[in-house]
C-alpha cells in the first residue's frame, strides 16, 4: 500500500533506471565534490579513509527531496561524529545562463535554519556533481543517495526508505556491499527491458515484462507503478481507470498519487481523447484537494491543449501562474516555465 507522497515518488524514481551503460555502481571509489559549492557545515574536499559519508543528492524544486530534509538532520545528530551527511543541490536550473540559481538554493537552505542541519552544497553550472555521480551511475532521479564506506568506495546507493538501516549495518561494520551490488545489479537488469520497451512505445510488451518480473519477484511491483500505469493508458484505457481507482482507494487518496496519475495524461502526447477526458476528471479530484494547485493547474492546460480546447488551456495556465506567484514553494525556475507556456499558448493559432 502506497502510504505517502516520499514513498510513491521513490518507487517511481527507481523504476526511472536511465537506459544507458551505468559506468558507477556499488563498490567503485567515490568520485569527488570538486564542482561544488558549499553553502552550510563542513566542506568535503575528499573522502578520507576511515570515515563513512552519505552524499544526497537534491533539488529545491523536489517534493520528495524537502520532505526527506527533517529525516537526513534526524540521521546526522543520530550518527554525529561517525557519519558525515551532505546534501548536495543538482539540477536546480536548466537554463545555462542562470548565474544566480546558487543564491536561490542558499535562501532556500538558510529559512530551512536548524531543519537543515547538515553539510548542504550546490552543483555549478556545468552539472559537473551530477554527471560524475548521477549519470554515471545511470540514475535519473532524486532524492537519491550514496554512502561512502571507510575504504573511500560506494557501500550503498538508493533511496531514502533504507539509508537509515544501511547506515546502521555499515557504521557496525556489518554491511554485506557485495550482495547490495548484487542487488542493483538485479535490479537494472530487471529494470532496463522495461525500459527500453517503453521508450519504444511498445507498450503490451513493457506489460507483459512486468508481469513476468513481477510473477518472479513480487517484491518487484512497487517499482513498476508508473510504466504500468502509462502503458495502460495507452492501450487500455479501462484497467487504466481500474488501476487508478486501486491506488486511490489504496494510498487514501493521496495527493503524491494524484500527481504521477495526472502527470501520464499532462505529459503523453499520443493518447486518446477519451483518455484526456479521463486525464481531466482526476486532476479536477485533485484541484478539490486544494494542495499544489499550481501543478495541477498547470496539468490541467496541457490536457485541455491535448483535447484541442485552446481557451480553456490559455484559462488554466493563467491560474496556474497566478497560483505559482502566490505559493511560497514554488520554485522560481518553474514560476518562469510557466509565464513561458502561457505566452506561447496565447501566441499559438486556433
Amino acid at each position: 500500500m502506497i502510504k505517502t507522497t516520499l514513498a510513491l515518488s521513490a518507487a517511481l524514481l527507481l523504476a526511472s533506471f536511465a537506459t544507458a551503460k551505468a559506468d558507477l555502481t556499488i563498490g567503485d571509489p567515490a568520485p569527488s565534490l570538486s564542482h561544488v559549492t558549499w553553502l552550510k557545515g563542513d566542506k568535503v574536499e575528499k573522502f578520507e579513509k576511515g570515515k563513512i559519508y552519505v552524499v544526497e543528492f537534491w533539488a529545491t524544486w523536489c517534493g520528495p527531496c524537502k520532505e526527506n530534509i527533517p529525516n537526513l538532520t534526524l540521521l546526522a545528530k543520530k550518527y554525529a561524529g561517525k557519519v558525515s551527511i551532505s546534501g548536495i543541490d543538482i539540477w536546480e536550473t536548466t537554463d545555462k545562463r542562470d548565474t544566480t540559481f546558487a543564491k536561490r538554493v542558499d535562501a532556500f537552505v538558510k529559512a530551512e535554519g536548524e531543519k537543515m542541519d547538515y553539510n548542504v552544497g550546490v552543483d555549478d553550472l556545468s552539472s559537473g556533481t551530477a554527471n560524475s555521480w548521477m549519470k554515471a551511475s545511470g540514475e535519473g532521479g532524486i532524492p537519491m543517495s550514496f554512502v561512502i564506506g571507510k575504504d573511500g568506495r560506494i557501500a550503498w546507493m538508493g533511496h531514502a526508505q533504507g539509508l537509515d538501516e544501511v547506515l546502521g549495518q555499515v557504521v557496525a561494520d556489518k554491511f554485506d556491499v557485495a550482495g547490495a551490488k548484487d542487488r542493483r545489479t538485479t535490479e537494472l537488469e530487471a529494470i532496463r527491458p522495461v525500459q527500453e520497451a517503453m521508450a519504444a512505445k511498445q507498450f503490451a510488451k513493457a506489460l507483459s515484462l512486468i508481469d513476468k518480473i513481477v510473477a518472479k519477484r513480487p517484491n518487484m511491483e512497487r517499482f513498476y507503478t508508473y510504466d504500468r500505469y502509462n502503458a495502460l493508458a495507452h492501450i487500455n484505457l479501462a484497467k487504466a481507470k481500474s488501476m487508478s481507482a486501486s491506488l486511490i482507494k489504496e494510498s487514501g487518496g493521496e495527493i503524491g498519487l494524484y500527481q504521477m496519475m495526472s502527470s501520464v495524461y499532462a505529459s503523453q502526447t499520443d493518447l486518446s481523447q477519451d483518455a484526456y477526458r479521463f486525464g481531466m476528471t482526476l486532476i479536477q479530484e485533485a484541484l478539490a484537494k486544494k494542495d499544489r494547485e499550481y501543478l495541477f493547474l498547470s496539468m490541467a492546460s496541457a490536457v485541455s491543449k491535448a483535447l484541442h480546447q485552446r481557451t480553456e488551456a490559455i484559462d488554466y495556465a493563467k491560474q496556474a501562474v497566478t497560483a505559482a506567484q502566490a505559493n511560497s514553494h514554488a520554485p522560481a525556475p518553474f514560476v518562469e516555465f510557466l509565464k513561458r507556456n502561457l505566452e506561447a499558448l496565447e501566441a499559438s493559432k486556433g
